[in-house]
């Protein structure tokens, strides 16, 4: 089973993380440190959804305190992901790159002057979270891993952001593993490897055609090779993915 004890540990672990990150980022506007901060985040967002087959909606509606903090770092972390993407192929204009800089830098102002108020509704969050989590016992996260699994491979028969949410999924049940007594994940037996290369060449042709769908300079030469490297990314993705049923699990 996975006990209460276990998952506040887990929780406890999760925002002392977080609060670091917060801090950083604020002496240094690193924006190294708001992906860390998001990993953490993505991590404690992972275990309320493992926690919601007990409480039913009250931990999602207790997480709902660390969104906003997600949400915004999250968009300076897609600006800064798409020029370095673009910049990588020499895709990027000198006044782009300028006007990128600046629209990304005053994000990170204003992200860093509600960081108070971050790390306050945070807390508050994390407090209500650890307040809220019981004992789930092994079946019922066993039942959670199939229910999942199956929904992560109808999603992986799908394009565009049936792709992305395919990866959520995949990504959460990844993070769960960190958490979960051995004695579950070996019941569970999910081939992790397998899994980690399938989400990570899905994030790769995301990332691709986010950063195509915002880059608006006329450079068709630029656009067909990206294009094509858009489609190539996906074809990996769509090889892998054929074969999840097969490979999801340990033989």
């Amino acid at each position: 089973m996975l006990t209460k004890k276990r998952q506040r540990q887990y929780l406890t672990e999760k925002e002392q993380r977080w609060l670091q990150e917060l801090v950083i980022f604020d002496e240094s506007r690193d924006e190294k440190a708001l992906h860390r901060l998001r990993l953490e985040v993505k991590k404690i967002r992972a275990l309320v959804e493992l926690a919601t087959v007990r409480s039913g909606k009250r931990a999602a509606a207790h997480f709902s305190g660390l969104k906003q903090m997600f949400r915004k770092a999250g968009v300076i972390r897609d600006a800064g992901s798409q020029v370095r993407f673009l910049e990588e192929r020499h895709l990027l204009s000198e006044g782009h790159r300028d006007r990128q800089a600046r629209s990304i830098q005053a994000a990170g102002d204003t992200f860093a002057a509600h960081i108070h108020q971050y790390r306050k509704k945070g807390k508050k969050a994390s407090k209500r979270l650890k307040t809220e989590m019981q004992t789930i016992h092994a079946r019922r996260v066993l039942r959670w891993y199939a229910g999942e699994i199956i929904g992560t491979g109808l999603l992986l028969g799908g394009a565009g952001n049936e792709l992305h949410q395919a990866r959520k999924k995949i990504k959460t049940m990844l993070y769960l593993q960190k958490v979960l007594p051995a004695a579950i994940t070996e019941r569970v037996k999910l081939n992790t490897d397998y899994l980690d290369a399938l989400q990570e060449a899905i994030g790769q042709w995301h990332d691709a055609v986010v950063a195509m769908a915002d880059w608006a300079e006329e450079n068709p030469e630029g656009k067909r090779a990206v294009n094509q490297e858009c489609l190539d990314k996906e074809q990996v993705v769509r090889t892998l993915a054929a074969e999840f049923q097969r490979k999801v699990h340990l033989t």
